[in-house]
């Protein structure tokens, strides 16, 4: 079951219908959405990144109703919910209902509506195809938009962040008793200052990649954070929790009692002499990319499914999730 954002009787003029005087004249119509999602996020942390802006929403909606132009009420509402899921990724589906108060009828009446729910398996084939194929301009806008952002923003890694946002770690060992060591580690973390750990994943029993033969298996795990930490003061916090629990960097690749790895950072890119976000080699790392999928199902790196990325990596066959 989803949780559920309703927004109700939203009033705005648009220029819709089969006759000529309706699509210059224009006239009332009233919109009711129902967004289906999943609001624990939210519920958990209070922070209005973690749920979906029914403001946002109410704006896109008078977009389409107020810029766009056609026959149909029916495609109106197909258009609003298909601009919705299209606008964010977390709304697993919309229902739409449309109401025409003053449509052109000889006869008394309250309201003509129509309601249509469309859910995120029907984006898909029909992304931003209506009626005959025509492309209504706001989901062209809403695409230009979609690939500008898909431009991740250079961070300075010095700066802190104006607000808390999310960052993802790996972590990896295999000397010593792993196992104990990445439990201290992730209560090192949490209980950190600046830190708020989210959320963590089952652990994973990984062949070495590079470095010496003869090394013994890893365990890897992967561990969500928000901070206001700016990078570079994250990355000393997870050195001095590898310090603690005795890293020794004395060989590339080699054997190593805890490593915690930066792996993204606000979906920001950062390069500097001391880190580089997202990880250069976490898209080819299924050590990593399989445990964060377990903990997140749709997370993203880079814009790719990290699921999708982890069965392409070399490594897949070579993880083994243990419960």
């Amino acid at each position: 079951m989803s949780d559920l954002i309703r927004l109700t009787g939203l009033r705005m003029t648009g220029y819709h219908g089969v006759f000529d005087f309706e699509k210059t004249e224009g006239q009332p119509f009233v919109v009711d959405a129902e967004l289906e999602l999943d609001l624990t996020a939210a519920a958990r942390t209070d922070n209005v990144i973690d749920t979906v802006s029914y403001a946002d929403v109410a704006d896109l909606i008078e977009d389409v109703v107020s810029k766009e132009r056609f026959d149909l009420i029916e495609t109106l509402a197909d258009t609003i919910a298909r601009a919705i899921l299209f606008s964010d990724e977390r709304i697993r589906a919309t229902t739409i209902t449309v109401h025409k108060p003053r449509a052109p009828l000889t006869q008394e009446f309250d309201d003509v509506s129509i309601t249509v729910r469309r859910a995120r398996e029907d984006l898909d084939p029909m992304l931003v195809t209506i009626g005959t194929g025509s492309v209504p301009r706001i989901m062209k806008q809403m695409e230009a938009e979609a690939a500008a952002d898909n431009a991740a923003p250079t961070r300075d890694p010095d700066l802190p962040a104006s607000f808390p946002v999310r960052a993802v770690l790996a972590l990896g060992s295999n000397l010593g008793d792993s196992r104990a060591t990445l439990a201290s580690a992730v209560d090192a973390l949490k209980a950190a200052e600046g830190v708020t750990l989210l959320n963590t994943s089952p652990l994973a029993r990984t062949k070495p990649v590079g470095g010496p033969d003869n090394q013994r298996d890893y365990l890897n795990q992967v561990v969500e954070i928000e901070t206001q930490l700016s990078p570079h003061e994250l990355l000393n916090l997870v050195q001095r929790v590898e310090e603690e629990h005795n890293r020794v960097r004395e060989e590339r690749w080699g054997p190593r009692t805890l490593d915690v790895d930066i792996v993204t950072y606000a979906g920001a890119v950062i390069d500097s002499p001391r880190l580089q976000v997202p990880h250069p080699s976490a898209a080819e790392r299924a050590f990593v990319l399989l445990p964060w999928s377990w903990m997140d199902p749709v997370a993203l790196l880079d814009g790719t499914p990290v699921r999708e990325l982890a069965v392409q990596a070399a490594d897949h066959g070579d993880v083994e999730r243990l419960e």
